[in-house]
């Protein structure tokens, strides 16, 4: 009879805690709807824009202004997705602008925000708003493009090269970015195999990246948009080149953490098959070239090939630069190195272009092959080798133009170099999507 009490009991108890589990979990739940009921409107609301009617939209509330605006064909440029990051999706609201938020506070000055700047992706539409929006981006366009090839040129970065329509341009400029448009999709990292080098294969294998199914099929209906800067120039007409880099789950312990997503524009743009179709939309952009006679360093790591190939291709073989240009490129070891030989060939045939290759990592074939291990200019981090091949030796760092583009602790770890030099935040572009 006890050990059926005590049975009974602890049925009860845990009947009980299941009980309370379910009421708190309605009550929370109750809680959020009205909540969300009360605060967030979703009725209609109007958004004025500039001072002309027939750009006028018919919105549903609750919605982020960015949101709202680009599924009523105004993209308005967010390179980070609206993550508040990147800071470009500023727009000015007139009319109707709620009290800033801290990463409004954190991006503009008191007269700006007191003006209605404002950074859309985080701007909530609840009632009608007048918005100004510059002209540049009103005459925003969108394209559907074939897939040429997506080759990789790295371990992780894949080289995508998309075709417009015949009698199609992109108006675009050296240094500017696309925005991809993600439809809802599945994809399966096996699939990937098809454009990539078998000698890629051992990376992906060693940290179990193959046979991952990856499903985005359930993407909301606020559109998914990613900004990817161009490698290609404007000579190369209808072909558009982006060095895209897979943004895999991150790693604890040498084992990837499936709860965490892979990146969505990145798996998109992975799983693309030649003939295929990418929608696109732009040109943006802010990181062009400044035309003077100052001389130009570009310090690139990674994916940033493709902000420096645009430009330094766009230099040389348009403009026909007279100007000296040191191109400093970080790679960890040869296999990772994208477009090598374009720059060798220029270094050879411009005395004014002075081609820098700099390993991290260099791979024991690297090594057999004569690339200098104890050379600190040839094996390092990029801007320590920088410091050490150039920066030391200038009298006058604070002259020249710096262009600047990899990933956050590259370009973190060269501004702060630059900055210990003596160098103006005016004399560096930075092309940083703020990921």
């Amino acid at each position: 009879m006890y050990l059926l009490a005590q049975f009974v009991e602890g049925v009860t108890l845990v009947f009980v805690a299941i009980v309370a589990f379910v009421v708190i979990g309605l009550a929370l739940t109750t809680m959020i709807l009205v909540t969300k009921k009360k605060f967030v409107r979703t009725a209609l609301c109007e958004i004025k824009i500039n001072e002309d009617t027939s750009l006028t939209k018919t919105v549903v509330g609750g919605q982020t202004l960015l949101s709202a605006l680009t599924s009523e064909g105004i993209p308005v440029p967010s390179p980070c997705g609206g993550k508040a990051t990147c800071k470009q999706c500023r727009l000015q609201v007139l009319e109707g602008a709620e009290d800033p938020l801290e990463t409004d506070k954190g991006t503009f000055n008191r007269k700006e925000l007191k003006e209605g700047w404002r950074l859309s992706c985080q701007c909530k539409v609840k009632q009608d708003l007048h918005v100004h929006i510059e002209e540049r981006y009103l005459s925003v366009r969108e394209w559907e493009a074939k897939v040429v090839s997506n080759e990789n040129v790295a371990t992780f970065i894949k080289e995508l090269i998309v075709e417009l329509p015949e009698r199609e341009d992109v108006p675009y400029k050296s240094g500017g970015y696309l925005q991809f448009h993600v439809p809802p999709f599945k994809t399966n990292t096996d699939s990937w195999k098809e454009t990539m080098d078998p000698k890629y294969h051992p990376d992906w294998e060693k940290f179990g990246l193959f046979g991952r199914a990856i499903d985005f099929s359930h993407l909301s209906s606020e559109e998914v948009i990613r900004a990817y800067s161009m490698a290609s120039f404007p000579a190369e007409g209808r072909l558009l080149r982006f060095n895209i880099r897979i943004a895999t789950p991150p790693f604890i312990k040498g084992e990837i953490v499936d709860k965490i997503s892979w990146g969505i524009c990145s798996s998109y743009a992975f799983g693309l098959k030649p003939g295929e179709k990418v929608r696109l939309s732009g040109p943006y952009g802010e990181s062009f070239m400044i035309h003077d006679k100052r001389p130009l360093i570009f310090l690139i790591g990674g994916a940033g090939s493709s902000f420096g190939r645009s430009h330094i291709l766009q230099l040389f073989q348009t403009d026909k630069t007279d100007r000296e240009v040191d191109f400093w490129y970080g790679a960890r070891s040869l296999k990772e190195n994208i477009y090598q030989e374009e720059y060798e060939k220029l270094d050879q045939a411009h005395p004014n272009f002075r081609y820098h290759l700099v390993l991290s990592e260099p791979l024991p074939e690297d090594l057999e092959a004569g690339w200098p291990k104890e050379d600190p200019i040839k094996t390092n981090f990029l801007f320590r080798a920088f410091e050490q091949g150039q920066l030391s030796k200038m009298d006058e760092p604070e002259e020249c133009l710096y262009y600047v583009c990899g990933p956050p602790l590259h370009n973190s770890s060269v501004l702060q170099l630059l900055d210990d030099y003596g160098v103006p935040r005016e004399n560096i572009v930075l092309d940083d999507f703020g990921s």
